[in-house]
């Protein structure tokens, strides 16, 4: 896991609330927060084109490619193409409005193209060629 170019990459940004949410799941299910990390991915899908993940990973989880990025001591976890080519930018906050809508939220921090519900969003990779060819291309 590679967090020397840690700076280079794009931020994951964990508020408070979502910080906190995280710690007392791991406390819950007894695991140690210096040894639990959360993982952030995408999958193909939703009305935007991709749909985040969410997860909790040990150490046996980890792979070749992911980077690790602290934030208000949680230790983020994402694969570095992924977080470049396809997520981008991200805070992610907790929102408790109701019994029905709960749970992570992600906001990408670029300019880009995310559905309302906030579940799906368009690739970085795929706003970076927009711009580049116009915003109808």
């Amino acid at each position: 896991m590679d967090t020397e170019a840690e700076n280079t990459l794009p931020a994951v940004v964990l508020t408070e609330r979502a910080a906190e949410v995280f710690k007392e799941a791991c406390e819950a299910e007894g695991s140690d927060l210096t040894e639990t990390f959360l993982r952030i991915g995408a999958r193909p899908g939703g009305c935007s084109g991709w749909k985040y993940e969410l997860e909790s990973n040990t150490a046996e989880d980890l792979g070749p490619n992911d980077v690790q990025i602290m934030s208000r001591e949680v230790a983020v976890v994402v694969d570095r193409e992924a977080l470049i080519d396809v997520l981008g930018p991200l805070k992610i906050d907790f929102s408790n409005k109701n019994m029905v809508e709960q749970g992570f939220v992600f906001e990408q921090l670029t300019t880009g193209h995310q559905c309302g519900c906030g579940e799906s969003f368009t690739p970085v990779k795929d706003l970076k060629n927009r711009t580049e060819n116009g915003p109808f291309s």
